[in-house]
């Protein structure tokens, strides 16, 4: 406790430590208030997810539900395409903004579904029912959590989460176009 009065006291020789001090719990404080409110605002966005687009996020949720592996392993190339188009057109920059815009658009949904599934999965795992909003929260809670950690969240659970959302959107479009196929060959009896 003395050497902590000892640093704050301020005089001419200490008064650089003082202002470091000063500056270094700022920041620390400034970090911890614009994670929170990324966080809450990411979560309002998921949410506005649900309501602008509800049936391709529980789609997409239930694509990365039936075939996780395949999902992770199809979010591979979808990122490398968006990393190709990204590298063609890097000189004009309205093409890359339009281009990382529509990366944004699905990786919202994306993150949506996906933060839906680990909280499906969560509550399942609790033993109790939710609604998709609880499922959704609770998921992204979780997810915003494991991947704020620095390395395993950063370079395992982060890019594992994303790929395997994204992935996913490919699975849910090859998946619905195959059971929209399947639905054709169905004879519905004549009444």
């Amino acid at each position: 406790m003395e050497a902590m009065m000892a640093q704050v006291a301020v005089d001419a020789s200490n008064a650089q430590q003082v202002q470091t001090l000063f500056y270094n719990m700022g920041t620390l404080a400034a970090s911890y208030f614009v994670g929170v409110i990324g966080i809450v605002s990411l979560l309002g966005i998921l949410y506005m997810t649900m309501v602008v687009a509800p049936n391709a996020t529980q789609r997409i949720s239930v694509a990365l539900r039936e075939r996780n592996v395949a999902s992770f392993f199809a979010g591979i190339p979808v990122l490398g395409l968006f990393g190709l188009v990204t590298a063609l057109v890097h000189k004009a920059q309205i093409l890359v903004a339009v281009n990382l815009l529509v990366f944004a658009v699905i990786l919202i949904v994306a993150l949506a579904s996906a933060a839906e599934d680990i909280g499906r999965r969560l509550y399942w795992a609790c033993g109790k029912e939710g609604s998709r909003a609880s499922h959704l929260a609770a998921g992204w809670l979780v997810f915003a959590f494991g991947a704020s950690f620095p390395v395993l969240g950063w370079f395992v659970i982060l890019p594992y989460v994303a790929l395997s959302g994204l992935g996913s959107v490919v699975v849910s479009l090859v998946a619905g176009k195959k059971a929209a196929a399947d639905m054709k060959d169905i004879e519905y009896p004549e009444k």
